[in-house]
This record gives structure tokens, C-alpha cells and sequence, in this order.
């Protein structure tokens, strides 16, 4: 009986210890993921002060641990600080335009100032951000219009970004065991950071970046990991100036914003993830304070932007519980009396600032025109082969 007996307390005593050592596990992720959102992954030794974590424990769950749970870290460029603007809107692409939507989007992307598209669901239609220095705004979108008057865009319509947020919910409130959120109706956060972008006149006028500048900032847009002695190799550069480059010029000038931390088990375009896009009118000063409040305090909100008209728009992603994510937002939203427009993105790519466009001497470029001469062709021959059927 006493043997039983000690066996019972035995366990119960392992199962304590279990916990206490899972409890302090989870502890030190917590720590590490917040710490990574405002110093990024090269700071790990003030991650490591700034935590009270051994350096060489915080070296190992960042660079192992953390990439084989599925958390991706990318850095936020300061695009205003660059010399560039911000612009959200849509763009509906005509029956014929259609077939070649992505084409066309996807060559902006490469070659030009657009920075993302997302196909909404069941449409023609497309949500899209730009990023073109202020200088050429007007030429750039005389694109649109050539691309409307050619039959390929229905429709577009644009408004000026005056303000994008990037929020970053504490990861204590994540399951480090079922890899989820944990939510419930009570579930209530406030952002601990808030990454922010504001439009800002005097910096579109007297930007710094140079050539060497952007080649960083492209590769660390797409891996923050990324060693700068890769980056050195890859564009042929004494491995010393780059870190000065980084130092001097990256982060002591603000070109990075932040970092956007997130967690992709089964991989960032997987088809267990959800992306929508929640749009809201005008709203008044007072109100967009509010919107600001709610939405950031929902672990899916990736970011949001405000429109020189108050109009409030936010990227939300989910993976696997997305009724939580909708009811939870949506509940909080319907008490304050606020509604949105929530659109579905069928798919989407982001894409890196175009370095290629930018010279030390000449800074940002004139955008290249689109290639409408072989669109159209093309275009011209789909037509005649279906009516020939």
C-alpha cells in the first residue's frame, strides 16, 4: 500500500516538474518572441540582457527552435523614410484583361512600384498597395489608365496611405503545445508594440538610402536570418562595409521600421490559412482611434492603414481556427456600433522594393512602361481564335 502510494506522489511530483518545466519554456519563448518584434534577430545579445536569458539559450531558440516551430521574422522597410509613398485601392480587370490579371501585376511587382496584389474571391477584382516615390505618382498611374483605355482594367480606384500599422499581440497568450491562440470570449489584449509608418512631407523630400542600402533591406524583406556575409557574397561587396552599411545607414537612420514576427506551421501559403481584408468608411478621428484599438488587439491582424480620408482598411490572417478569429473581432466591433466591409483573398504576393529603379545619382527612377504592345497582341489573338469557334 505505502509502495502505491509513492508511486502515486512520485508521478504527481514528475508531472510538476513536467510543467514547471514546460511553464518555463514557454516563459523564455514569450520573452524571445517579443524581444524579437523590437530588436529583430541581430540583436540577440540585448535580447539576451533586455530578457535575463543566457545568450547562448536565446542564440539556440532563435536560430534553431524557432524556424522548425514554423515562426517566420521579416523586417518592415520604412518606405516613407526611402523617398516612396503609399497607396491602397483596387483594380477590376475586364473579361479579356482578366487571363492576364496576374501577369500584369506580377510584372508591376518586379519592375516597377507595386508592392502587393490579393485576388478577391469569386471576382475580377484585385486589392493592391503601391509604393511609388512621389515624383512619378502621376506617371505611374497614367499606367492604369493606358491599361483602361486598352480594354484590359474596368476599373480602378486609389487612395493615399497616410498612416500603416503594424500590431504585435504578446505570445503570451500563445499554446506553445496545440500551436494555437488561446481565445475564448474573454479573450482581451492590448498591443504591446504597434510598428508605425506615418507619411511625413520632409522625409519624401530629403530621403537617404543609397544603392547598397536597398540590396540589404531587399534580402532582409525576405529573411531577417539572412547573414550579411551571404548578402556581401551575392552582390560581390567586402563583407565589412555592408555591416557598416547596416549599422550607420539601416538602423541609425530608421530604414527598417520593425520586424513582423509570425507563425506558419505547415508553411506560409498553406491551405489551412485564411486572408481577408476588413475595409471601413471614413470615420472620424475619435472612431478611428477605436478601430485602431480593437482590431490591433487581435493576434490575426497582420496590419492596417489609414487613407487621407479616414477611410481604415486591415489584413487579417488566420491558420486553421478562422470562425474564432471573425467571431471574436466582429463582437467587439458590433458593441461599439462600428461595421465593416470583410473581403476574401483567393491568393496574393508580396513583393520586395524594386532596387533596380534606384541610382546614387538619379534616385528613384521613372517607372518603365508595361509591355502593352504585346498584351494587346495577345489579347487581339484570343479574341479572333474564339470567334473563329
Amino acid at each position: 500500500m505505502i509502495n502505491e502510494i509513492n508511486k502515486k506522489l512520485n508521478t504527481i511530483n514528475n508531472d510538476h516538474v513536467e510543467t514547471n518545466e514546460s511553464l518555463r519554456n514557454d516563459s523564455e519563448f514569450v520573452k524571445i518572441l517579443d524581444s524579437l518584434k523590437k530588436y529583430g534577430p541581430r540583436n540577440l545579445s540585448l535580447i539576451a540582457m533586455m530578457t535575463g536569458i543566457p545568450k547562448e539559450t536565446v542564440r539556440y531558440k532563435v536560430k534553431k527552435q524557432l524556424k522548425s516551430m514554423g515562426f517566420i521574422i521579416k523586417t518592415i522597410p520604412h518606405y516613407y523614410r526611402m523617398g516612396l509613398t503609399r497607396f491602397f485601392g483596387t483594380v477590376s480587370f475586364t473579361k479579356n484583361g482578366s487571363r492576364f490579371a496576374q501577369e500584369i501585376l506580377s510584372w508591376l511587382g518586379l519592375n516597377s512600384y507595386l508592392s502587393y496584389y490579393g485576388k478577391i474571391a469569386f471576382s475580377n477584382k484585385y486589392v493592391v498597395i503601391l509604393s511609388p516615390p512621389a515624383r512619378w505618382v502621376t506617371e505611374f498611374f497614367e499606367m492604369f489608365e493606358e491599361l483602361a483605355l486598352k480594354d484590359i482594367i474596368a476599373d480602378y480606384d486609389f487612395k493615399e496611405v497616410i498612416e500603416v500599422g503594424y500590431p504585435h499581440v504578446s505570445y503570451q497568450f500563445f499554446d506553445f503545445k496545440k500551436g494555437r491562440w488561446m481565445l475564448d470570449g474573454n479573450f482581451e489584449s492590448n498591443p504591446d508594440i504597434i510598428t508605425l509608418q506615418r507619411i511625413s512631407q520632409q522625409e519624401a523630400a530629403n530621403y537617404v538610402v543609397d544603392m547598397l542600402d536597398l540590396a540589404i533591406i531587399s534580402e532582409l524583406r525576405i529573411d531577417a536570418f539572412k547573414p550579411l556575409t551571404e548578402v556581401a557574397a551575392q552582390y560581390g561587396k567586402d563583407p565589412r562595409l555592408l555591416r557598416y552599411h547596416f549599422q550607420e545607414h539601416i538602423v541609425r537612420k530608421g530604414l527598417i521600421a520593425g520586424y513582423l514576427l509570425t507563425w506558419y506551421p505547415e508553411g506560409e501559403r498553406s491551405p489551412d490559412i485564411a486572408r481577408w481584408w476588413v475595409g471601413f468608411g471614413p470615420r472620424s478621428e475619435r472612431e478611428l482611434n477605436k478601430l485602431t484599438r480593437m482590431v490591433s488587439s487581435s493576434p490575426f491582424c497582420k496590419h492596417y492603414m489609414i487613407s487621407d480620408d479616414g477611410s481604415f482598411i486591415a489584413y487579417m490572417i488566420a491558420d486553421k481556427h478562422l470562425m474564432d478569429a471573425i467571431n471574436i473581432l466582429s463582437k467587439k466591433l458590433e458593441n461599439e456600433g462600428i461595421f465593416g466591409e470583410p473581403v476574401l483573398e483567393q491568393d496574393g504576393e508580396a513583393f520586395t522594393v524594386t532596387k533596380e529603379l534606384f541610382t546614387n545619382v538619379g534616385g528613384w527612377l521613372k517607372p518603365p512602361s508595361i509591355p502593352i504592345i504585346t498584351l494587346t497582341h495577345n489579347l487581339e489573338k484570343l479574341a479572333e481564335r474564339s470567334y473563329n469557334k
